[in-house]
C-alpha cells in the first residue's frame, strides 16, 4: 500500500524549507515565525473533531491515530481533489486545510444549525463533492436529490483531498498575476505534490474571464494530456479529459463564487461531470471499484 499521507508531508516540508529560506530577508516578515504562514494541505483529515481556541472556536479534525487517510485514499473508488486558490485569511497566519470540517451541532458540535456549517465556499464544496461521488453514467444526482444533513455529513465521512496552488496566506480576493507569481516560483513542488496525491477528478477552482489559471497549470503539469470535451453553457467552461492516465480535470469558478446561487455552481458543475460520464461511462469503471 502506497503511503500518499508521509509522501505528502515529506513534499510540504520542503517547501516549506524553501518558502522560509526565501522569507527569511523580507521586511514584512521581520519579527514573525515564517513557518505560521505556510498552509499545508493534501488528504483531508479523519481523526477527531476539536475546538480550535486560536481561531475562535473553529472546528477542527486530527490526523486519524491509525491512518485511516492513508487506507482510505488507497481503496476509494474515485479520488477527488480541489485545486483551490489560497488561504482568505486576512494577513493572519494560517491553518492547516486538512483540518477543516463541516460539522455541526446537530451532530456533536457548534455551530447550531439545520443547514450547512460554514460560508458558501464549503456549502459549494460539500454539495459538489456529494455530486461527483454520487452521479453516475446512467444517473445525475440532482440538487434536490440530497438533504442539507447528507451533504454536510458527506466530506467527513468521505474521503477527498485539496490543495492550494499559493500557500502562502492570502485575502479575500487575489490577482491571476500574484497566483502565477507563486506558482511559478514553487512550480516544482506543486508538480510533485499533485502527481504524488494522484487523484482522479481535478476541480479546478479558478475559472474567471473564460480562462482558468489553475487548469491551465493542471496542463502544464501533465505536458497538455489533458483535452477539452464538452461545455454545458457555452462560455468556455467544461471538461478536459486525460484519456493516457484517465484523469479528468473541472473547469470550475472559485468554490466562494456566488452568482446565481448554489444550486447554479452546482448543476453547472456536477451537470457537465455527468454528460461526460455519458461519453465516457468507463471512466469510473477503470479506477479503483
Amino acid at each position: 500500500m502506497k503511503d500518499y499521507v508521509a509522501e505528502n508531508e515529506r513534499i510540504l516540508n520542503g517547501w516549506l524549507k524553501k518558502f522560509v529560506e526565501e522569507k527569511k530577508d523580507d521586511e514584512e516578515y521581520k519579527g514573525y515565525s515564517i513557518e505560521r504562514y505556510f498552509a499545508r494541505d493534501g488528504i483531508m483529515n479523519k481523526g477527531e473533531f476539536y475546538i480550535d481556541d486560536y481561531y475562535d472556536g473553529a472546528i477542527r479534525r486530527c490526523q486519524h491515530e491509525s491512518a485511516i487517510e492513508n487506507t482510505m485514499w488507497n481503496e476509494c473508488p474515485l479520488r477527488v481533489l480541489f485545486l483551490t486558490k489560497d488561504e482568505n485569511t486576512d494577513g493572519n497566519e494560517a491553518w492547516d486545510v486538512r483540518r477543516e470540517t463541516f460539522y455541526a451541532k446537530k451532530y456533536g458540535l457548534p455551530p447550531k444549525n439545520k443547514t450547512m456549517s460554514g460560508s458558501f465556499f464549503y456549502q459549494n464544496e460539500a454539495c459538489i463533492l456529494y455530486g461527483l461521488l454520487n452521479t453516475k453514467p446512467h444517473k445525475m444526482i440532482k440538487y434536490n436529490d440530497f438533504s442539507w444533513e447528507q451533504a454536510l455529513r458527506f466530506p467527513d465521512e468521505n474521503i477527498f483531498a485539496r490543495i492550494n496552488c499559493k500557500k502562502e496566506v492570502g485575502y479575500s480576493t487575489i490577482s491571476d498575476r500574484v497566483l502565477k507569481e507563486s506558482i511559478d516560483k514553487y512550480f516544482d513542488n506543486l508538480k510533485e505534490q499533485i502527481l504524488k496525491i494522484d487523484a482522479d477528478i481535478f476541480v479546478c477552482c479558478g475559472h474567471q474571464k473564460d480562462d482558468n489559471l489553475i487548469l491551465n497549470t493542471v496542463y502544464e503539469i501533465y505536458k497538455d494530456e489533458f483535452e477539452y470535451v464538452n461545455c454545458v453553457d457555452g462560455k468556455g467552461t467544461g471538461m478536459h479529459y486525460n484519456s493516457k492516465h484517465n484523469k479528468l480535470a473541472i473547469d470550475a469558478y472559485h468554490l466562494a463564487y456566488f452568482k446565481g446561487g448554489l444550486k447554479a455552481r452546482y448543476n453547472e458543475t456536477v451537470g457537465m461531470y455527468y454528460e461526460f460520464l455519458k461519453m465516457y461511462p468507463d471512466f469510473i469503471k477503470s479506477h479503483r471499484i
